[in-house]
């Protein structure tokens, strides 16, 4: 079966593509490696722009029910007491209200919003090509193995950092480390003695020169919560006493125990090391990349999920006016259409 798009991945940024293409008449499919959302949780942040894209897709008490709390403020400890950073003030003022998000949660309830045909548990194989065009992907089902092609007239890499249908392209992304690595932990309640739907930082004043930076965490959906720690990787992996270190670093804060409860440090925890990098253009004839394919960037701020839905917004509005081209530089191009967006 051919498709108009065929989608590698379902990122945020590819569960809103497909969504805005399907409602635009294309025939759309989605091939997701993974088979439910990931056991591990992070932290996300969603800025005002790209809430309103997910809203114009269901409505706000959908996504307030699983996945979006707004953000009442950002407060640091100081060692003995907590400052506020940020307040609801700070936010009116700049007329911008943040959403603190379960990213797991707003993934699958995109990819859930129907409209597509998404296929999970399979892992793309090989990039086809007919000449010098890519025409689709070839797959496997991880549960039996079966093969199976699907054609496209646009393939799109939302494939993360490491693209199969980048480099099939033949476009590179050079990437390096971002310096800071996160430990990430889920939490599966929020103390009731801290304020929910707030941002909570635990600098490690003291004992930085251990790798152990800060813990960041706050309150989800249902309840529950997220937390991250962030570590200086050379100064972490040369520390032989991270366990102890970790405990000195909570024993000083009752708060900051409530939150990690009885976790067991690092092995309760989940590393993420964060490459990132630049792809030298965005597309070739066939495909075209979004998000992590296109450019890796730091955590910071919630840049990475912000960037892939408004990738989502300009490939859709390509797709769905003029077919995107592919210039003489083999960028990413569109004509000019009647509202004057290219």
């Amino acid at each position: 079966m051919r498709y108009d798009v065929l989608i590698a991945g379902g990122g945020i940024g590819g569960g809103v593509l497909a969504q805005l293409l399907a409602r635009g008449g294309k025939r759309v499919a989605v091939l997701e490696r993974s088979v439910a959302p990931p056991k591990w949780l992070r932290p996300e942040i969603l800025w005002p722009a790209m809430q309103q894209v997910l809203l114009s897709l269901a409505p706000r008490e959908t996504w307030e029910r699983a996945a979006f709390l707004p953000l009442q403020g950002i407060r640091v400890h100081d060692g003995e007491e907590f400052l506020p950073l940020a307040t609801p003030e700070v936010f009116a003022a700049a007329r911008v209200q943040p959403m603190f998000t379960n990213p797991n949660a707003t993934r699958e309830q995109l990819l859930q919003l129907g409209g597509f045909e998404l296929r999970r548990g399979v892992e793309v194989t090989q990039v086809l090509k007919d000449g010098g065009r890519i025409t689709g992907l070839r797959t496997r089902e991880l549960a039996t193995q079966r093969e199976e092609e699907w054609l496209a007239d646009w393939t799109v890499g939302d494939d993360g950092v490491r693209s199969l249908v980048r480099e099939a392209a033949g476009i590179a992304m050079p990437t390096r480390l971002f310096p800071v690595e996160f430990l990430c932990l889920a939490l599966d309640s929020w103390p009731a003695t801290l304020p929910q739907a707030t941002v909570h930082l635990w600098p490690n004043w003291h004992h930085a020169d251990s790798g152990i930076l800060a813990f960041g965490a706050g309150s989800l959906p249902g309840g529950v919560g997220v937390g991250m720690v962030l570590i200086a990787s050379k100064a972490f992996d040369a520390n032989p006493h991270v366990a102890e270190s970790w405990a000195e670093f909570c024993g000083a804060n009752e708060a900051l125990r409530a939150v990690v409860g009885g976790r067991k440090f690092p092995g309760d925890f989940v590393r993420v090391a964060r490459p990132w990098g630049h792809a030298e253009r965005y597309g070739a004839p066939g495909a075209l990349l979004m998000g992590d394919a296109a450019h890796s960037v730091s955590p910071a701020g919630g840049q990475g999920a912000n960037m892939s839905i408004a990738d989502a917004v300009v490939l859709a509005e390509l797709l769905l006016s003029n077919a995107p081209r592919i210039d003489s530089r083999q960028n990413v191009t569109g004509s000019v259409g009647p509202s004057g967006h290219r």
